[in-house]
């Protein structure tokens, strides 16, 4: 199966549960914030989902604009977030001109893609003069290991994740796409396997094979994971990064 139809397959499945589970989840980050974000500003999320992130700025942006390949977390984006204007596109390929959005965000997106550059090259294209970059993704530790580890839990729970990387990989894919670093930060809590995998939205099979996973190597994955009776809890890391095009 092709990368594209895998990342469609597996979104087009969950998209409903997703919407539910991931709602909230971005609320806590003072995003809007740290993006420098001013009431009237143009936004734009590549791999935007069901919209979760975007709704952070509805009724402060001038025009909300989410990107995915997936027409169901799209559809499902406009159900609950009707001031974003969906757009079905890939993100290495986007239908917008140049220097024409004043924000430009990926949230939780970049661990689903192998080859990043082209994407995050991409949205410092359609970033204006004076415009920023926003990347928001989960964390892996430096480690080598504990990120291959890392990499495989995530790939069980959902065959569309590409890569767990740490903050140095990040470092070097928004350089490498031409953009200058302004901003960081990382946001760290702790969290429970029960709320990061709901019965329905995931295959119970998958679920089994995860705490399978666990038992036997989450302590190499640097996720500091922890028993709790039938359940799980673990630290969960974002990196945060603001850039903007180097001078």
């Amino acid at each position: 199966m092709e990368r594209r139809e895998q990342l469609q397959a597996e979104f087009e499945r969950a998209a409903e549960g997703f919407a539910s589970r991931t709602r909230g989840r971005f609320d806590d980050l003072g995003a809007p914030e740290f993006a420098r974000f001013s009431d009237g500003e143009s936004v734009l999320e590549v791999g935007c989902g069901t919209g979760n992130f975007l709704s952070l700025f509805a009724g402060r942006a001038g025009i909300l604009i989410g990107v995915d390949v997936t027409f169901g977390m799209l559809r499902r984006a406009y159900m609950e977030h009707p001031d974003v204007l969906p757009v079905q596109a890939d993100g290495a390929r986007l239908p917008l001109g140049s220097r024409s959005i004043d924000l430009v965000a990926s949230a939780q997106a970049l661990h689903h893609i192998h080859r990043p550059v082209p994407v995050v090259k991409e949205m410092a294209r359609v970033a204006r003069a004076g415009g920023r970059v926003l990347i928001v993704d989960q964390l892996a530790p430096e480690s080598y290991e504990q990120a291959a580890f890392m990499t495989q839990l995530d790939t069980i729970r959902d065959p569309s994740h590409a890569v767990s990387r740490p903050r140095s990989a990040f470092h070097i894919v928004v350089r490498s796409a031409g953009l200058e670093i302004i901003d960081e930060k990382v946001h760290e809590s702790r969290s429970r396997l029960s709320n990061w995998m709901w019965p329905g939205e995931f295959p119970e099979e998958r679920m089994a094979a995860v705490v399978d996973f666990i038992q036997r190597f989450g302590h190499e994955t640097g996720m500091d994971f922890v028993r709790e009776g039938d359940d799980w809890t673990f630290t969960r890391r974002r990196i945060m990064l603001l850039a903007r095009r180097a001078a």
